[in-house]
């Protein structure tokens, strides 16, 4: 790995915009914030909304309604205490921090300095930061801009992911050459790599672990859930699907894996435990909210917390102008 140094800058300002002719379409990432009442999704435009969960209402609307592409990929996620939330944006920032007590935002990536676009960030749990992948690099910044370290994969591929140990020992890389990777915190020396589909193609890969961090699963985007060990990163189950994304629920127990039209729940040792069959048939994430039900998208541009053992819609979150 190569470390290269950027630049930063301080502060920005936010626009509010919302109105009944911008209505955002397709739901990319969802994130909640249990302990604040919060829910937020990013947008294929790049709008990011966010709302009260108890009452569904819109809290904060950040970023202009649209169809178009993004440089980054649309991704939003609250800091483990819930207090900021993160998100990449166009124009002249990559990735945003909202202080939503205080109200006031920092830009912790200029987009001037993006080579490539955002495609995946991470909070840490332990301390005021977050990894960012750019193109093959990987950064640990602070929510305040400042750059600690950035690494650089020797690979031709792009990642697609990078997520924490729960330990923060060390983190985990997909590429979208579909190998995954394990890398120290400190040191920045590779543990573990696997392949995870040897066929010449590319396509993005999810992974995740658990909360307490003794499993590890990863999706190669419309082809395959995968089961891995841990310490090697080899599939130890391979599930073939048309599956975009998942999530490990708060136990760890189970997977919710989304795979048009429907919502696949797996049990931790990949049977599958039963379908939760929706009306909607794009692609789009899924979240556990709680043990009991899970956030995800829906047809009409709006988030759905369903029931996790039923098809029962519990309550929706419209986006402005819906």
């Amino acid at each position: 790995m190569k470390r290269v140094l950027l630049a930063t800058v301080a502060a920005f300002s936010l626009s509010l915009h919302a109105g009944a002719a911008d209505v955002p379409r397709n739901v990319i990432a969802i994130d909640y914030a249990k302990g604040k009442g919060l829910v937020a999704a990013a947008y294929q435009g790049g709008q990011v909304v966010v709302w009260d969960f108890a009452t569904g209402s819109v809290k904060k609307v950040f970023g202009a309604a649209g169809a178009g592409t993004t440089r980054n990929k649309p991704l939003v996620h609250f800091s483990p205490d819930g207090r900021r939330v993160a998100f990449t944006a166009e124009g002249e920032a990559g990735l945003m921090v909202y202080d939503l007590d205080a109200g006031t935002s920092t830009v912790v990536v200029p987009s001037r300095l993006l080579y490539r676009g955002i495609t995946a960030f991470s909070w840490s749990r332990l301390q005021n930061s977050m990894l960012v992948a750019i193109g093959r690099d990987i950064l640990l910044i602070t929510s305040a801009g400042h750059i600690k370290w950035q690494r650089r994969l020797e690979t031709r591929a792009i990642i697609s992911d990078v997520v924490w140990h729960p330990s923060e020992k060390f983190y985990t890389v997909a590429t979208d050459d579909t190998t995954v990777s394990s890398w120290e915190t400190v040191a920045g020396q590779v543990t573990a790599t696997a392949v995870l589909d040897t066929a010449a193609h590319s396509a993005p890969v999810k992974v995740g672990w658990t909360n307490e961090g003794f499993s590890l699963a990863a999706v190669v985007e419309g082809e395959k859930l995968a089961l891995l060990d841990p310490e090697s990163l080899k599939p130890d189950k391979s599930i073939p699907c048309k599956c975009t994304g998942f999530d490990w629920s708060p136990a760890g127990k189970e997977l919710a894996v989304w795979a048009p039209p429907n919502i696949a729940v797996f049990t931790a040792s990949g049977q599958r435990a039963r379908e939760i069959h929706t009306p909607f048939e794009g692609a789009g994430p899924v979240l556990w909210a709680d043990e009991g039900h899970i956030l995800a998208a829906f047809s009409d541009s709006s988030v759905v917390l369903r029931d996790a053992r039923s098809p029962k819609v519990i309550k929706t979150f419209a986006p402005p102008g819906s």
